[in-house]
């Protein structure tokens, strides 16, 4: 009984923090991104997972970006923001660049601060665990597709050239 108390006691301690822990902020979950694109193969799969997010190709992303210079996890905030409150991207960089903060843009423009983090940190945390470059899961054939997964396969040989099958 005393070692249940007590391991109980052990795991509340570890988990107390992390239930009153305030949520990151934009800028971490931005930071957070970005840290994704600076990893192998990141950049690839932060602009691919935007570009899908955003439902916008991935050239005209590259001219956004070029033209409000903003790094891709604050592009992402901006056009979510953007879409929440109706505005245009560039209005909202041009916000985060007078010193604004994430927050304070969202809360100004009357866009659900928590709705809008939530939305990040899960494109954040899709694009750290490469969600998207995972294969779909293979299914098996149904029974009303004629196959059966114990069912031998046929293997039919190939014709012989006649001379050494040997390659160097």
């Amino acid at each position: 009984m005393r070692y249940a108390v007590s391991s109980l006691v052990l795991v509340l301690c570890a988990i107390g923090p992390a239930w009153g822990s305030d949520p990151p902020t934009l800028e971490e979950l931005a930071a957070g991104i970005e840290k994704v694109r600076s990893g192998p193969d990141g950049e690839r799969i932060v602009v691919g997972h935007i570009s899908r997010k955003l439902d916008m190709p991935v050239d005209a992303l590259r001219v956004q970006r070029a033209r409000t210079t903003l790094a891709w996890g604050d592009l992402l905030i901006a056009n979510l923001l953007s879409k929440s409150a109706k505005l245009n991207v560039d209005s909202v960089a041009a916000e985060l660049g007078s010193g604004m903060k994430w927050e304070d843009i969202a809360r100004r423009h009357n866009v659900r601060l928590d709705e809008l983090i939530n939305d990040v940190r899960q494109s954040q945390e899709s694009m750290e665990l490469r969600v998207e470059d995972r294969a779909p899961p293979r299914s098996a054939p149904s029974a009303s597709q004629g196959a059966s997964p114990t069912a031998p396969t046929s293997i039919v040989p190939l014709p012989s050239s006649g001379g050494s099958n040997r390659r160097y």
